[in-house]
């Protein structure tokens, strides 16, 4: 399962999904499960090897894989449901990437279209029944990657993942 796991977040991550104190340009996605009643889950337990996918060291020595899992835990905890290390009713795996080297075009004032760096950000949640494997809801995040002090990314994070688990 967890080979799976890993495969599904690699191809999500590669397809483009991306996630940035300004959160106006964070674009978040949800699905669901109609089937699935997600009242029914109440114990989780987070896929081992979850987290940041290039974990580059930040110059302030900002953990954001220790954030990213405190917050998906706050959320989830605010939502009733309870982290597990054994028998959970769900499984939670999500990775995060930046690619600082994204480019994208504009068109300047004459019409003429330019290419300029733009830096992005990408982050994918997937929530997975632990009994069948089925995947019960997928979310995705994406934004601009800013070089922003660890309080405003912690606050664009936190914001992205609130989004994401708000269907719950």
């Amino acid at each position: 399962m967890s080979k799976l796991l890993k495969g599904v977040i690699a191809v999500l991550m590669i397809a483009g999904f991306s996630g940035c104190t300004n959160t106006s340009d964070i674009h978040v996605e949800a699905l669901k499960s109609e089937k699935v009643n997600l009242d029914g889950y109440k114990t989780y337990e987070i896929v081992e090897g979850s987290g940041i996918v290039d974990d580059t060291k930040r110059a302030d020595n900002l953990d954001l894989n220790a954030e990213m899992q405190q917050m998906i835990n706050t959320e989830l905890a605010k939502k009733g449901k309870t982290l597990v290390t054994k028998d959970p009713d769900f499984y939670v795996a999500y990775a995060a990437g930046t690619d600082m080297e994204a480019v994208k075009e504009k068109l300047n004032a004459a019409g003429k279209k330019t290419i300029e760096k733009s830096p992005e950000a990408a982050m994918v949640l997937i929530l997975i029944d632990a009994d069948t494997g089925v995947i019960i809801e997928i979310s995705t995040a994406e934004g601009e990657a800013k070089n922003l002090p660890a309080e405003d990314v912690k606050k664009r994070l936190n914001y992205a993942i609130k989004e994401m688990l708000s269907g719950l």
